[in-house]
């Protein structure tokens, strides 16, 4: 699977039974272009700022028009949101500019609920991820991860959706669900994994202290239905106890099978790559010099979790009452 690149007609169930693909037909995309433009109408050709109108607003556009407008997509997002496949890959997705956002949070919420928490990307539904921008502590998205490893389980994003808006040739996007790797890990290293051995660094947007680093705890675990879940900060992750000799080893190898088995996407414009945030690590590979930019959504099947006081999203925060203890964090609405 080394470096293996996603095209079209590569939805090979028997090699990647985790993943589907999809390419919309020209009369799909035509169709789909179309319902969206209509709703970018019913807004005066905006997106609308509130977050909760653009979280209604996608659903709406959701239910209504991929049905309808591509009904071989619909299928494939509902393979994701009932969680059969761990990551899915779309390909002739409208381009239009004026409609990227919507296209790109109405996909996303056919997963589940979109959301975020209001300190990151500027608390919007929909992020950018420009390549660019990504340096000193940013450049953990260039690395292996999962996206707010040091979050509770019930509080981070189960799905995250990457829309292409720009995209240099050759820079992808890759991707390695955790169950066919664990498979190959040495029983040593897959003992580490699941204890409580590691501790993470907590990013500076989350912890008072920027060299705050979480309580020991497993890098891999088992859910409630035997799916193999990972959390991972990338590069953000030490030892918890001085002198371990077996820590750096397991992690080496971990790295190292993700490596040989990860997928690798191209998300140029009118491509969308969602995957399970819980269940693989993701990184962003960009070519020599070259440039990216993406939307992305997350989603969880439930926001029930990041609710407080009876409130609702889909923009959330995160506060702590100090960074050594961030696992500690609570989560409320954003006035």
């Amino acid at each position: 699977m080394t470096g293996h690149l996603i095209r079209d007609d590569s939805s090979d169930q028997t090699r990647f039974p985790w993943l589907s693909s999809y390419r919309l037909s020209s009369v799909e995309n035509r169709l789909l272009a179309d319902a969206l433009r209509h709703y970018q109408v019913f807004t005066d050709a905006q997106f609308p700022p509130d977050v909760g109108r653009q979280s209604l607003l996608a659903q709406i556009a959701a239910d209504k028009s991929l049905a309808q407008a591509a009904p071989g997509l619909k299928r494939l997002l509902e393979k994701a949101r009932t969680d059969q496949v761990d990551c899915i890959y779309v390909t002739n997705l409208p381009t239009e500019r004026s409609i990227t956002c919507l296209l790109s949070l109405t996909l996303g919420s056919s997963i589940g609920k979109a959301f975020n928490q209001g300190s990151q990307k500027d608390g919007r539904l929909v992020m950018e991820v420009d390549s660019d921008r990504c340096d000193g502590e940013e450049r953990t998205e260039l690395d292996w991860h999962t996206e707010g490893a040091w979050i509770a389980r019930d509080r981070r994003a189960e799905w995250v959706g990457l829309l292409g808006v720009e995209n240099t040739p050759g820079s992808h996007v890759a991707y390695a669900p955790i169950k066919p790797v664990e498979q190959t890990l040495s029983a040593r290293a897959k003992g580490w994994l699941h204890d409580e051995s590691a501790c993470f660094r907590f990013p500076r947007s989350f912890a008072l202290d920027p060299t705050a680093w979480s309580a020991p705890r497993a890098v891999l675990s088992r859910s409630s239905l035997g799916h193999t879940e990972i959390a991972w900060p990338g590069s953000a992750v030490r030892s918890a106890k001085p002198g371990d000799t077996v820590g750096p080893v397991a992690l080496a190898e971990l790295s190292s099978e993700i490596g040989r088995q990860h997928v690798r996407a191209a998300i140029a414009a009118g491509s969308f790559l969602a995957f399970s945030n819980i269940r693989g690590v993701h990184r962003l590979e960009v070519a020599g010099d070259g440039y990216s930019l993406l939307y992305k959504t997350y989603a969880r099947h439930s926001l029930r979790t990041l609710q407080a006081k009876g409130e609702s999203g889909p923009l959330f925060s995160l506060t702590g009452a100090d960074a050594p203890r961030a696992e500690l964090l609570t989560v409320g609405i954003v006035a």
